[in-house]
């Protein structure tokens, strides 16, 4: 990634561009390399700031993709494929997420959530028939990561709750996916009903689910969006345009996977996505989603 970034490739500016037209004070970006230097990530911050957006403050959290679980988990016969890591990934950190801010991350203060085991997390999911034996004490639920970052505008701190939950596709008629992504998205659900965190919220995240459309659990994606712990400023938004990705045939074609939902207590002033652009090899299928909040003073 920080290649393609230093080159500047189609697809680097493309979004660069669709982030400096929409000049956001906080930007989540998902599928974006951890490394440990952040050196990928300062690199698309200094494009951002020659585009004339500067978000001088970033958070990368540790990732679980790639990371090996030395067991086979996907039953081929070895034990260090992008299947067998504790999340897909072909190397350690792949396709992870980044915050960037204009205002003060206290990365002192951010909660983890990435090691959080899945048996412990979600108890009420039986694993067995969905992992090997020797793979249940030790699998993670974040198939990437999971954390609550705190930002601060003058004064007042909100926070930023992020993940990217797997796919529910790609495996067998057990359905390990669709219950590990049903487990994910319901992670901040959970943990809402137990008390976290007393200030306002921002729930920004890759849940890889429609309410409606493709596969999954869409009862738990619906339970989220019903609930009185988040708001959808996107609930009534047109049928037709109520999508944020466009996955070509054989794909499923147009649908919602990507949420802003900000806790009740913020007033929404203004919301939108990015417009479809032509569906290219160089470009993100994804559209950016945008929420403009109003802090209480």
């Amino acid at each position: 990634m920080l290649r393609d970034i230093l080159r500047e490739t189609e697809q680097v500016t493309g979004v660069i561009e669709t982030v400096v037209s929409h000049a956001p004070d906080v930007l989540i970006l998902q599928s974006f390399d951890y490394d440990a230097q952040n050196a990928a990530l300062s690199a698309f911050q200094d494009l951002l700031t020659r585009g004339g957006v500067h978000l001088p403050f970033v958070y990368a959290p540790q990732s679980n993709t790639g990371l090996p679980t030395g067991v086979d988990i996907d039953g081929d016969g070895r034990k260090n494929g992008p299947r067998d890591a504790q999340g897909y990934g072909r190397f350690p950190g792949e396709a992870s997420i980044a915050i960037l801010s204009r205002y003060p991350i206290i990365t002192n203060a951010v909660q983890t959530y990435t090691d959080a085991l899945w048996s412990k997390a979600a108890p009420e999911t039986d694993l067995t028939p969905l992992l090997p034996t020797n793979a249940i004490s030790i699998q993670r639920l974040p198939s990437v990561a999971a954390v609550a970052v705190p930002i601060e505008k003058g004064g007042t701190r909100f926070w930023i709750l992020t993940h990217h939950a797997t796919p529910p596709v790609f495996d067998g008629p057990e359905d390990r996916n669709g219950f590990r992504n049903a487990d994910e998205n319901r992670f901040w659900l959970s943990l809402r009903e137990g008390g976290f965190p007393s200030e306002p919220y921002v729930l920004a995240a890759q849940m890889n689910i429609d309410p409606l459309r493709g596969e999954g659990h869409h009862h738990v994606i619906s339970e989220i969006l019903a609930s009185p712990e988040f708001a959808d400023p996107f609930a009534h938004w047109p049928a037709e345009d109520n999508h944020t990705v466009i996955y070509q045939p054989p794909g499923p074609g147009k649908l919602r996977v990507s949420y802003v939902l900000p806790s009740p207590d913020l007033e929404i002033t203004d919301f939108g996505m990015s417009r479809d652009l032509p569906v290219r090899k160089d470009r993100s299928r994804h559209r950016l989603l945008w929420v403009d909040i109003e802090l209480a003073r």
